[in-house]
């Protein structure tokens, strides 16, 4: 049960910073660091979701390749 609270937390903190995204227009550097926030927050999503089926080790090697490209 609190897996499924974690997820809705992680959910609701992934919309927040898409809100910030939508509403900084005229700073891009707020801009660019909700975009950070954004990609961090589906990070940790992906990770806890791999991780309940043992699948973790091959998501970070992949995302992290694809991060530095």
């Amino acid at each position: 049960m609190s897996n499924f609270l974690l997820y809705y937390f992680i959910i609701a903190i992934f919309i927040f910073g898409c809100i910030v995204f939508i509403s900084t227009r005229k700073h891009l550097l707020c801009t660019l660091l909700s975009l950070e926030f954004i990609v961090l927050i589906l990070f940790i999503l992906l990770f806890f979701i791999l991780n309940f089926i043992n699948y973790e080790g091959y998501f970070r090697m992949f995302f992290f390749n694809f991060l530095c490209l």
